[in-house]
């Protein structure tokens, strides 16, 4: 796992959600990193995740699926809608890579605007870290 960047995001990044006042008080930091296909790596197991943190302290994952909106138009009724900000990849697309390949994506955690930005991030697979990066 490497982590490429850590990119600070805003509340406003979030009113396009649904509930979006929950998110009141948080801020998005968006994870960008690259996983890499090891021997380690190939056994089907969907465990695998991040953990985020400020000095300890965990920060919440959120995951945005995409939505699916009424256009209104018979010819084309319906539209896709992505939260283009930050889009993960799927656990399928690294399970079926080949040893050696790479999956990039990104992955939103959540911290109260008093928090600040990450300080760790691991890669954990069975209650076991594979990969840590610090800043």
């Amino acid at each position: 796992m490497t982590v490429v960047r850590v990119e600070e995001g805003s509340s406003a990044d979030l009113s396009g959600l649904k509930d979006a006042s929950k998110y009141k008080g948080k801020t998005p930091y968006y994870v960008h990193f690259k996983l890499t296909k090891t021997a380690e790596g190939n056994d089907d197991d969907e465990t695998s995740h991040f953990e985020v943190s400020k000095d300890g302290q965990p920060l919440s994952e959120l995951i945005v699926f995409s939505s699916f909106d009424a256009t209104g138009d018979p010819s084309n009724p319906l539209v896709t809608r992505r939260f283009d900000r930050c889009e993960g990849v799927s656990h399928t697309t690294y399970k079926e890579a080949a040893e050696g390949q790479s999956a990039e994506g990104c992955a939103i955690f959540l911290a109260d605007d008093k928090t600040g930005e990450p300080s760790s991030v691991a890669w954990t697979r069975r209650s076991k870290t594979l990969a840590t990066w610090k800043k």
